[in-house]
């Protein structure tokens, strides 16, 4: 009987290393990035209307029980240690992989809950797919017959920091401490134009 249990902890360790070691894979697979048009609670916005900010982009949605909203409370603490001067030059966007269920008002609330500088975008799933693979973001909508949602979303666990010119500088990786984050959004902020 020990042997049965330990065989199949074993088995799980090694599924779960597996699947922690293609997570990490996806983090460096980003694509060249550029501009686009999603739609925001106040109507379309652009990538370059942000041109000049420092963008954060987040790719995830609304139902998702653990990474999303550890990402958007990190963006949060590094945007709450910010003085109102950094705020005004900083932008985060959290682009939903869900559209079926995130609708314009509940993206927007569930990012204002985390920080006003949270823009929830969302558009049809072609409008979607065509942003997550000018960035490189893989994605799929996987089943779950047994939960009461249905599905999930799997997704890059990553923030995308983008310069001041919208091109993508870091992936940060999903267990980095806010200050990290901090950090980095300030080298940006003070960089030479």
């Amino acid at each position: 009987m020990f042997w049965k249990s330990s065989l199949k902890r074993g088995l799980l360790a090694v599924t779960m290393l597996a699947l922690c070691a293609n997570a990490g894979a996806a983090a460096t697979n980003y694509g060249k990035g550029g501009d686009f048009t999603l739609n925001a609670p106040d109507g379309s916005l652009s990538l370059s209307d942000l041109r000049g900010k420092i963008v954060l982009i987040f790719f995830g949605y609304t139902s998702c029980p653990d990474v999303c909203p550890t990402s958007l409370a990190r963006i949060n603490a590094s945007f709450s240690a910010m003085d109102d001067k950094e705020l005004e030059r900083v932008q985060a966007l959290f682009i939903t992989l869900d559209p079926e269920r995130d609708t314009a008002d509940r993206l927007e609330k569930y990012t204002r809950y985390f920080h006003p500088k949270i823009i929830g975008l969302r558009d049809d799933v072609d409008a979607i797919d065509a942003v997550a693979s000018l960035y490189g973001v893989e994605y799929s909508k996987d089943p779950m017959p047994e939960s009461a949602l249905g599905y999930s979303i799997s997704h890059p666990t990553d923030i995308l920091l983008l310069d001041a010119e919208g091109r993508i500088v870091e992936a940060v990786p999903h267990d980095a401490r806010s200050k990290y984050l901090l950090a980095r959004i300030r080298e940006l902020l003070n960089a030479p134009d």
